[in-house]
């Protein structure tokens, strides 16, 4: 017996043969036939998802889909039936309030139990999803979880300090900001932090199984309904099974903290769960049910975790590049604390990368340079400017993501002068999201005047 009848069976076999060849045929007909096939593009992409989903699985996406646009032009066929639109315009034309648009296929590979805020592609049943949610992330809710997140970056601070007062003062803070990042979360989320920073380590290898799931899920999210089901099954590539086994991993883990949580006795605390412990379903006026409730804490402990942490690693990044800037930004921080302390359609997209690099709206783009949000005309860029996506399917975390990377960071250039290692390009990881592999650093911890 083969590999690959021991691995599906022979009748399974025969039915995957004929679902391949009428795929195949599908596409052929596709090639020559449908609309959107005189758009520039790969011929492979133009046949096959597999060569999108590849160019994931490479981690590569973002900047192979940008070399298509520099070379083709503003519009570009990346799969059979999708198109990718490299233009500022049409951010709010696809992505903005009341314009027709739903989130296409892609979402359907990130359900996590039952599907939640970020991939409910019903535009009914993401308003019913929103409406219970948004009370968790309003002002006040976020003034009482203040705190909290104050006591996460206070804990991280003394880790930080021990680190620059010790014999070895280098810090990878690709590591440090995730260990944050996930303590912060696991406490607006489940009332209770990992423990992360207090132990100088991912006891649970969380993060890994999140990288790894984000690698995946970026890559089956690109494959057609077909194929992902194909892929669940492939026994030559590790790749599919480490991602589905990632997958349950985090399941586990959500619903181990739900059921930690559930059975706490303290009421008191106003936690993402406590909210929804409370909530009612605004169509049914009855309680969320509970695989709601698992599946939105499951998705925050990712978007609330890998978003933040990759922004203040690329912030601190940046910034120890330029000692003139990083002077500049401790100035400023001193000055206000002083001191020390149908089914016919086709999905399209705007490429995140390709508006964030593109001259026409950001002068120099390649340059981190935050002085242009000052300048004259800075109102113009917020346009364009949108890492939280924008419109009605905008990241609802967006105001508990700034807070804490403002936190951070000034806590980070406040106490310490921060000195690179090396001055090599940072190698850039992309999984869901675009993370620096590494930014190690030596700390010194600034002196600071009496008077001051």
């Amino acid at each position: 017996m083969s590999i690959i009848e021991s691995a599906f069976g022979p009748l399974t076999i025969q039915g995957l043969i004929g679902g391949i060849l009428i795929l195949v045929l599908v596409q052929i007909v596709r090639y020559f036939y449908s609309p959107i096939s005189r758009l520039p593009g790969p011929v492979t992409a133009k046949l096959s998802s597999f060569w999108l989903a590849s160019q994931c699985q490479k981690v590569r996406r973002s900047e192979e889909v940008l070399k298509l646009h520099q070379k083709y032009g503003d519009f570009v066929q990346i799969a059979p039936n999708h198109v990718s639109i490299n233009n500022p315009d049409a951010i709010q034309q696809i992505y903005g309030h009341k314009t027709g648009f739903v989130k296409g296929p892609f979402y359907d590979a990130f359900h996590q139990v039952t599907p939640v805020v970020f991939n409910t592609r019903n535009v009914s049943e993401h308003t019913r999803k929103r409406k219970y949610i948004n009370p968790a992330f309003s002002a006040r809710a976020l003034s009482d979880f203040e705190p909290h997140m104050d006591a996460e970056i206070l804990e991280w601070k003394s880790q930080l300090l021990k680190i620059s007062n010790g014999s070895n003062p280098r810090v990878d803070f690709s590591v440090w900001t995730n260990y944050l990042a996930f303590d912060v979360i696991a406490s607006f989320a489940f009332g209770e932090h990992f423990g992360f920073v207090d132990k100088g380590e991912d006891e649970y290898g969380l993060i890994k199984i999140i990288d790894t799931r984000g690698e995946f899920m970026n890559a089956l999210g690109s494959l057609s309904p077909f194929l992902r089901s194909v892929m669940r099954y492939n026994p030559f590539d590790t790749f599919w099974k480490n991602g589905f086994r990632a997958s349950a991993g985090l399941a586990k883990i959500g619903k181990e903290a739900f059921e930690k949580r559930k059975a706490s006795a303290d009421n008191s605390r106003k936690d993402l769960l406590s909210f929804l412990f409370n909530a009612k379903d605004p169509d049914t006026k009855q309680p969320i049910p509970e695989d709601e409730i698992i599946a939105e804490s499951i998705s925050f402990i990712v978007g609330g975790s890998d978003t933040t942490s990759s922004t203040m690693t690329n912030f601190i990044d940046f910034v120890t590049r330029d000692e003139d800037l990083q002077r500049r930004i401790q100035h400023e921080i001193d000055m206000i604390f002083p001191g020390e302390p149908s089914d016919d359609w086709v999905p399209i997209s705007v490429p995140t990368l390709g508006v964030m690099m593109d001259p026409r709206v950001f002068e120099s783009p390649e340059t981190f340079r935050p002085e242009r949000w000052f300048e004259p005309g800075a109102d113009k860029l917020m346009e364009y400017f949108y890492p939280f996506s924008t419109g009605p399917r905008s990241c609802i975390g967006r105001n508990f993501a700034w807070m804490e990377i403002l936190k951070a960071v000034a806590v980070v250039f406040k106490l310490f002068h921060v000195k690179r290692m090396n001055l090599k390009p940072t190698v850039i990881r992309e999984g869901f999201f675009n993370k620096a592999v590494q930014c190690e650093v030596e700390m010194h911890k600034r002196r600071f005047n009496q008077g001051m």
